[in-house]
């Protein structure tokens, strides 16, 4: 049973950044609380127990807004990096606090989709899979980056970043990863989507896509943030 998530929130968000002024994108305001806290209890309602932070930028704030997770029923631990990594770089600096679970889960704090996690979670990772990434079926291809898959296995053969070509499948940026993929991770490597998963993809490692109901959200963009966020406006 997976129990473990671990969430990217060390981005500096440069493009929200003139809307949430002097905080972390994943603190930016939803409904009058931050956006992280709304994967935090979709995690927790998906029997997740234990989460790592990803934390870089105004590391601080994070802290101060999340604590030790017990506001949440949760267990809340910290990897910081002290210069930015990369999204690879940064779950490899995370390691020592995941490689005492057998699989875990890893969301980006920017995106969010409205459905359950649960089957997602606890569906084991078989037939020597390295790992299995969330998607959805979506023409959005010129906002999200998509996914090359095996019409059968669901394999996947490829990643395509945004706008490069539409294969109607996108990639949610939730991933369910084996604890061997850690070891795996060069120090080279920055991307999880175009550095990381095409290597190991290359090396005879198996990746699948698992196609999720919902719709897909991100907060990037002031105008994302808006369409998933009406009620907050600009000062």
């Amino acid at each position: 049973m997976t129990t473990t998530a671990a969430i990217l929130v060390g981005g500096k968000g440069t493009r929200l950044k003139p809307v949430i002024h002097d905080l972390p994108k994943p603190l930016a305001p939803v409904g009058g609380e931050p956006f992280l806290y709304l994967l935090l209890r979709r995690l927790k309602a998906a029997g997740i127990q234990k989460i790592v932070l990803l934390t870089g930028y105004m590391h601080d704030k994070i802290y101060t807004a999340c604590g030790n997770g017990s506001q949440f029923d949760l267990d809340i631990v910290y990897s910081q990096e002290l210069q930015p990594l990369g999204t690879a770089g940064a779950l490899r600096h995370a390691a020592p606090y995941l490689e005492d679970s057998e699989d875990f889960l890893l969301l980006n704090g920017d995106t969010y989709l409205d459905s359950s996690l649960a089957q997602f979670a606890q569906t084991p990772l078989t037939d020597g899979m390295i790992g299995r990434v969330g998607a959805i079926h979506s023409q959005e291809h010129d906002r999200y980056g998509s996914l090359w898959i095996n019409d059968k296995t669901h394999a996947i053969l490829g990643f395509f970043e945004k706008g490069q070509q539409n294969t109607g499948i996108i990639n949610t940026g939730v991933y369910k990863l084996n604890k061997r993929l850690l070891q795996l991770i060069t120090v080279t490597q920055t991307s999880l989507e175009y550095d990381l998963f095409p290597s190991l993809i290359r090396e005879g490692h198996v990746l699948t896509a698992f196609i999720l109901e919902g719709k897909f959200y991100d907060i990037g963009t002031p105008e994302s943030y808006f369409a998933f966020n009406p009620g907050q406006h600009e000062e």
